[in-house]
């Protein structure tokens, strides 16, 4: 398959002879299936990477390196996380479905086939179609994810998680809900929204919160956005305890943390670390309040946490 019509079917420039001859494409055999993935990473890594760039000869010639090495960067994040795909009957069209999941220690950034930008934090899966077809824009999401919604007043955006949906025409916000909690909240940035979990629904306006508890959607307003800050490479944790500490820094830094049985303590932690300043400075500043050590196998990859007196 010529790349040139890959990414005409991409940037939903193709004709329809060439659409079909896509899809038989990429069912005629599993190595065509995964060479469309893959083209299709890449497209939304360049697409991603150049958003912001103008496109004169001067600034081309000017940013062209440090630019290939973003497109680089973006690509190989988008090659590291697992990737699946399969596929969606909508009348006579089959349309190929991807799932993502991002692993932990990382956050990923991609562009649906709307234009919609979607950030994922670490340990949050996403499915999407490779093309919107239909009345509505359906996706799934488990984990944390900020949306950036491609405005379409004829085509609802709706986000199913595992426990409750957001519908939207067009706007920002930031979603979390997770089968092992059963958590869902809202966080709305831009626009309005429309949550539901069952039976109940609420309308959400910008610079309010809704989260699902107790059968009933509760709303506050905004104050911060501690708890979104994984957007921007940085792990916020309220009132933790350090086992519930360990296990938020197993996500965030891609390290397997064992604790040992003597380790006891009734502190409730507050504060916020920085992902790229790595696991070590983040259990460094933790044994200023805390009697432990640690041993860091980077080769296994794998932290024991032991007692002071050890």
């Amino acid at each position: 398959m010529e790349k040139k019509t890959l990414y005409r079917y991409f940037g939903n420039c193709a004709t329809e002879e060439e659409r079909i001859q896509v899809l038989e494409w990429t069912k005629a055999s599993p190595e065509n299936l995964k060479e469309f993935c893959r083209e299709r990473n890449i497209y939304n890594a360049i697409l991603l990477s150049t958003d912001n760039i103008q496109r004169t000869k001067y600034d081309f010639r000017r940013h062209y390196r440090a630019q290939l090495l973003r497109i680089a960067a973006v690509v190989i994040l988008l090659l590291s996380v697992a990737f699946g795909s399969f596929y969606l009957t909508m009348g006579d069209r089959i349309v190929p479905l991807y799932s993502l999941t991002v692993p932990a220690g990382n956050s990923n950034t991609l562009l649906l086939p709307d234009g919609t930008k979607v950030w994922l934090n670490a340990g949050s899966t996403i499915k999407y179609p490779s093309s919107f077809l239909g009345m509505q824009r359906n996706i799934e999401i488990e984990g944390e994810a900020y949306l950036e919604v491609a405005h379409n007043r004829w085509k609802p955006f709706i986000v199913n998680t595992p426990n409750g949906k957001v519908k939207v025409l067009g706007t920002k916000f930031y979603v979390t809900s997770t089968l092992k909690e059963k958590d869902f909240m809202v966080s709305l940035i831009e626009g309005s929204v429309k949550i539901s979990s069952g039976e109940k629904s609420a309308m959400l306006k910008p610079g309010y919160r809704a989260q699902f508890k107790d059968g009933e959607f509760k709303q506050s307003v905004i104050r911060t956005f501690e708890t979104e800050l994984w957007k921007d490479g940085i792990y916020y944790f309220k009132d933790k305890s350090f086992d519930e500490l360990m296990e938020g820094f197993e996500k965030c830094f891609g390290v397997k943390i064992s604790i040992d049985k003597d380790i006891k303590s009734t502190e409730h932690y507050t504060g916020k670390f920085y992902r790229y300043n790595g696991i070590q400075h983040a259990l460094q500043a933790l044994q200023h309040d805390f009697n432990f050590d640690f041993k860091w196998d980077k080769e296994l990859n794998t932290i024991q946490i032991t007692s002071k007196h050890k």
